[in-house]
């Protein structure tokens, strides 16, 4: 999108708000005090290719709304449970959000009007069962204001378009690009199945509100990702080698990536012959990228400040600010200002959030001791009324407090090394026959409601065995569990490296990008569980290319 298309559409979005604010009415009930608009251009790429052919090649334009429609005062309105209950299947505007790809402001606008009017109605309704909630129920942030109003640094700089020139993309070179690093896959047996996929994101987002603020900015995302299925009667796991990025200089040269795939595949042979495992509870050493996992779903979900306003949720730290929480050593920081770090761009950069709040540093943790959460402009108690710029969403659903670039600083100068001498000295403390290091790790999902356990899992997808006299063998079958401020507890040293994973997230407002910069970590504890056991024989035959009668008949 140019300037000028951005410029059509924000004059629409404002003139439609304007008009809502004098007219959206009903009868005795509550009017509006707040409206906004945050529209999505999507631009999308998706190539995929499966042992040498393409099987997907598509492009794809959306344009989608969340309008977000407020009744009652900044005081009172009709939002609870800080947005974590607003689910986009009960919504009566679910199917309206979708907006006219084409600049005409006639059709434009009627979309707005429809999605605005379900969004009033919908509050409304929502106002008046809050209100009838709480003549039952004590709600301990009932106090509180239910929006922050807007500071005056805010109105002055109201109008922001932030326009770059889309980066070009070859689309040729990437189809070629695919088809050969999929062809790779056809040399391993024990793979059942892989493909290559590219995708690219280019999103342009337009914020406009009634309090006068209009915001455009931009946010690429491009993935690489090579998926492959090892099963054998050994070791049956899906793999992935994944690369997200903020633009296409990072991505690797063809040569590299099949380099890297060639690799990982080895690794995952050598992780085959390696020695099965049901269960441990011992010491273990956490590569970044797997102290990454941890420390996102252990403290990451749980200092979502948007957490703390639900009576329904486990609110694992609301009582201690200002308490130490975890290894001194330890400074965590989310901040999506941050564009690059270590030469990688962080794919969770943006400057404004989606409530069109300025982007800016939260410090979550320093040296142990817990500072903050990750907030909106729903006010929580103890933290004043000031939105850090953490609100977001991925189509339409409420913006909750979300990670964005979490940082684990680190205030230690042990390298890998020392970190694994430490780890040797540890199991000679505990006089345990062994500790274990997780090299990869391939995603994690936590439970944060208060009606649940409160614990984490993180699957594991490389790990070692580290006998006393530092000798190391492969193990396979575990996945780490816990639960989080006894897990926390247990950190006993901090590496000094520190690692970009960028990726995405999944919660109660969408799936969104996240990155996090994150060293090792030694616990003195961490629990491992069985991974689910394979229900799957092996095929009848084998892959096509590999059956003799096949090769035969080929060369006659």
């Amino acid at each position: 999108m140019n300037r000028s298309q951005c410029a059509g559409l924000l004059a629409s979005m404002d003139a439609e708000i304007k008009r809502s604010m004098h007219s959206l009415r009903a009868p005795r009930q509550p009017k509006p005090y707040f409206i906004s608009y945050l529209v999505r251009d999507h631009e999308a790429l998706a190539l995929a290719a499966r042992y040498g052919a393409l099987y997907v090649d598509k492009n794809e334009r959306r344009r989608s709304c969340y309008a977000d429609v407020r009744v009652g005062t900044y005081g009172y309105d009709q939002t609870s449970k800080g947005g974590l209950d607003e689910t986009l299947e009960e919504q009566e505007e679910a199917e309206l959000f979708e907006l006219p790809i084409e600049s005409n402001m006639d059709s434009f606008r009627f979309s707005l009007w429809r999605l605005t009017d379900a969004k009033f109605r919908e509050a409304v309704t929502k106002f008046h069962g809050k209100k009838s909630r709480d003549v039952s129920f004590l709600d301990q942030n009932r106090s509180l204001p239910s929006f922050q109003k807007p500071l005056e640094k805010a109105k002055a700089s109201a109008l922001d378009i932030r326009l770059s020139k889309g980066q070009r993309i070859d689309v040729d070179a990437w189809r070629d690009y695919l088809k050969k690093a999929s062809a790779v896959f056809k040399k391993y047996p024990e793979i059942k199945n892989s493909y290559i996929e590219f995708n690219v994101e280019q999103t342009t987002k337009l914020f406009v509100s009634s309090e006068g603020v209009q915001r455009v900015w931009q946010e690429p995302v491009f993935s690489l990702h090579a998926y492959f299925w090892y099963h054998t009667k050994q070791l049956d796991q899906d793999y992935s080698l994944v690369h997200h990025v903020a633009t296409l200089e990072e991505m690797p040269s063809l040569a590299d990536f099949i380099m890297e795939i060639k690799e990982r595949i080895a690794q995952y042979k050598a992780v085959e012959g390696g020695e099965p495992m049901t269960s441990f509870a011992g010491p273990v050493l956490l590569s970044a990228k797997a102290a990454g996992l941890f420390l996102h779903e252990v403290v990451g979900h749980r200092l979502e400040g948007s957490r703390l306003l639900s009576e329904s949720e486990g609110r694992t730290f609301k009582d201690k600010l200002q308490q130490k929480i975890m290894h001194e050593h330890i400074t965590i920081v989310d901040d999506p200002s941050v564009k690059r770090f270590a030469g990688k761009t962080l794919l969770a950069h943006y400057p404004y959030d989606d409530e069109g709040t300025p982007s800016s540093r939260a410090v979550l943790v320093d040296r142990g001791v817990l500072k903050g959460f990750l907030t909106t402009r729903s006010p929580l108690k103890k933290l004043g009324h000031q939105s850090n710029g953490h609100a977001r969403n991925q189509i339409d659903e409420r913006p909750i407090s979300r990670m964005a670039n979490l940082i684990i600083e680190s205030h230690s100068e042990n390298d890998w090394e020392a970190m694994k001498a430490c780890l040797i000295a540890e199991i000679k403390r505990q006089k345990v026959p062994f500790g274990i290091i997780l090299l990869d790790v391939e995603g994690g999902e936590t439970e944060t409601e208060a009606y649940n356990f409160q614990a984490f899992m993180g699957q594991i997808t490389r790990a070692v065995k580290v006998y006393p006299n530092g000798k190391e063998r492969y193990v396979k079958g575990v996945d780490f569990v816990g639960t989080p401020l006894s897990s926390l507890s247990h950190i006993i040293a901090v590496g000094r490296d520190l690692e970009v994973d960028n990726g995405f997230c999944g919660a109660e407002s969408g799936t969104i990008p996240v990155s996090t910069v994150a060293p090792p970590l030694l616990m003195s504890t961490l629990e491992l569980q069985a991974k689910s056991p394979s229900r799957i024989t092996q095929y009848a035959m084998p892959l096509p290319w590999f059956d003799a009668e096949v090769k035969r008949k080929s060369k006659t």
